[in-house]
């Protein structure tokens, strides 16, 4: 099969990490173990992990950063793991890209500050390939600043569609408003957790899925942790994977690593069974890792792990 193009547009940051005996109350103070710092941003770590899976080409990562060392080392390592990040937009009104996570209670939790980012006016380069790229991975936070030459972030995607470009989106908990959801008909392909499938059925006017194919989504997925996932298509398929059982070290990073491995079979032609399969059992793998890379691996690594579980 022809190698297809991959635009990644969303947040690449340092995971500060620290290990909690429980996690604490309001007003309340503990003593957390400080971990080793691992490099994160839930679309960087998608990209990193489809990239890692023999590809030939390497794919595209955009996203706005200041110019300091902090980033500087976000950037060496993307490109080392395969990644073109020439189109990185440069901003030094914004803070160092960091996020805080808590491990406790065999659990994370994830404390994501704000960058600030209002406007992320990319370049004629970085529009001309936008528009001859077959697949863009992102969300919706990475998407809404995107401005060129007077376009918003809504007649791009409205271009880039007409174009034939299909937009993979990760809403992951869904925490969107009304006014995200003009958004939405431009989207292929989109991925929730069962948090952001209960947000999104706030919106509905029916069942969840034919609203979304009635806005025009091709692909809705929903991811359930350790339950493992469920698919539906416009066309009617539907495929439902249930989870394996892992010995878990971390799960940040793990639907990252599916919904990168989701579009990765796909674009090698696997059918929506074996798609789903793959992708669940990449993450599944991914817990038994410390980091949101450590599902970074090759494709023969996962259909190992695939065959070890299932005896």
């Amino acid at each position: 099969m022809q190698e297809q193009t991959v635009f990644f547009i969303g947040d690449v940051a340092l995971d500060e990490y620290y290990e909690a005996p429980y996690f604490p109350k309001i007003k309340e103070k503990i003593i957390v173990h400080t971990l080793a710092p691992q490099m994160g941003g839930s679309i960087a770590n998608a990209a990193c992990v489809f990239s890692g899976y023999d590809r030939k080409e390497r794919p595209h990562f955009m996203t706005a950063l200041n110019t300091g060392s902090i980033s500087k080392t976000l950037c060496d390592n993307l490109e080392k793991a395969g990644l073109d990040t020439s189109f990185m937009v440069w901003d030094d009104s914004l803070p160092d890209s960091k996020c805080i996570i808590i491990l406790a209670e065999e659990e994370h939790t994830v404390f994501i500050p704000t960058m600030g980012l209002q406007k992320m006016e990319i370049s004629d380069l970085a529009m001309e390939t936008l528009l001859q790229t077959k697949y863009i991975y992102s969300n919706l936070c990475e998407l809404k600043p995107l401005s060129y030459k007077g376009k918003n972030a809504l007649l791009i995607m409205k271009e880039l569609k007409e174009n034939g470009c299909r937009i993979w989106c990760d809403l992951d908990v869904a925490d969107i408003t009304e006014e995200d959801l003009v958004f939405l008909p431009f989207l292929d392909t989109l991925f929730v957790n069962e948090k952001g499938q209960e947000n999104l059925k706030k919106y509905a006017s029916k069942a969840l899925p034919d609203w979304l194919f009635d806005m025009g989504v091709d692909t809705f997925v929903v991811t359930k942790a350790e339950n493992g996932c469920e698919v539906s298509r416009r066309n009617g398929e539907n495929v439902s994977i249930p989870g394996c059982k892992v010995s878990v070290v971390d799960v940040t990073g793990a639907g990252d690593t599916f919904c990168s491995s989701f579009l990765y079979a796909s674009l090698q032609g696997c059918d929506l069974f074996h798609t789903a399969e793959f992708a669940n059992f990449a993450a599944a793998r991914a817990v038994t890792g410390m980091g949101g890379r450590a599902g970074v691996c090759r494709v023969n690594e996962v259909l190992m792990f695939m065959e070890e579980m299932r005896k």
